[in-house]
């Protein structure tokens, strides 16, 4: 008697355990049985850096360089995207200038002879930013509005929409050196220079600047283009300089302006080199770029 009725509490027991994972026994629907799901662990792509996230930081750094300072990038391809810090007074382009100019002189090269005169003037106006040789390629765009004209044409072809070639502040005609140009458009015209058809040459030449002149982006140790320019603006001394910066994930175009409150050159110098690597150490994949025709296309 025992036996049987352990038997039948065995059978009550399982028969009330299947009552209850079905139908609660009772009418009521038993508790649903959830899975938890994991967390998704697809990383997330990093954001670009925005201007308005670092300027706390940069006005503390250009605290400790007294004057006017400012920088301005932009992902090559995009120059739509251009940012910029900080100011100075003066926009002089001085010898950044001698880019756009040399572009234009080559595509305004009749024949292979003429093309030859440009690469060698070319090559000493980028490399050691030869007053003479910039002025002979200037010279070879024809008269100074046609000059002018064409200079322009190049600089419209690489985003910059605003720039007038010889102009200074107040309008006047001045020398190609003195013409205004806002670092945010030297900026847009460097994201796309690697970009714009028949520009090689002019940026191998902007890899091997001379040693004297290895300051700002080319104190980087990464791989980069740069051109500078330097002179002594209305408001005092003024350095700046335009250039590519390589990533792993890209290119970064830089600008830099320096208007260091002592008037010296090698101030300037030393201010431009600690301010780009100042920027070029906060920015991440998604701040640089390549030109369209090297993007990926979809499989």
């Amino acid at each position: 008697m025992a036996h049987r009725r352990s038997a039948r509490s065995a059978v009550g027991l399982l028969m009330t355990g299947a009552c209850l994972a079905l139908t609660g026994c009772n009418g009521i629907p038993p508790e649903p049985f959830v899975v938890a799901r994991a967390a998704s662990s697809t990383p997330q792509p990093p954001a670009p850096v925005t201007a308005e996230a670092l300027r706390p930081a940069f006005d503390a750094f250009a605290g400790q360089h007294p004057g006017g300072l400012a920088l301005a990038w932009a992902p090559v391809g995009e120059p739509e995207r251009v940012q910029m810090l900080g100011q100075t007074r003066d926009l002089d382009a001085w010898s950044t200038i001698k880019v756009p100019i040399a572009v234009a002189a080559a595509a305004n090269a009749s024949n292979e002879r003429a093309m030859i005169r440009v690469e060698t003037h070319t090559r000493a106006a980028i490399r050691r930013s030869d007053n003479q040789a910039a002025t002979a390629l200037w010279r070879s765009l024809g008269a100074a509005s046609a000059a002018q004209d064409k200079t322009e044409a190049v600089l419209r072809a690489g985003g910059d929409e605003r720039t007038q070639a010889a102009e200074d502040a107040t309008g006047r005609q001045r020398g190609f050196g003195r013409t205004v140009w806002l670092l945010e458009d030297s900026a847009r015209f460097a994201s796309m220079l690697p970009c714009l058809p028949d520009t090689e040459f002019v940026l191998a030449d902007m890899e091997k600047i001379d040693p004297d002149q290895q300051w700002g982006i080319g104190a980087l140790e990464a791989s980069t283009r740069f051109k500078g320019g330097w002179g002594p603006s209305d408001h005092g001394y003024l350095a700046r300089q335009l250039g590519i910066v390589d990533s792993a994930s890209g290119q970064v175009a830089v600008a830099v302006a320096v208007q260091p409150e002592d008037g010296r050159h090698a101030t300037a110098a030393a201010t431009a080199s600690a301010s780009v690597t100042w920027l070029v150490g906060r920015l991440g994949p998604a701040d640089s770029g390549v030109c369209a025709a090297a993007a990926p296309t979809a499989g």
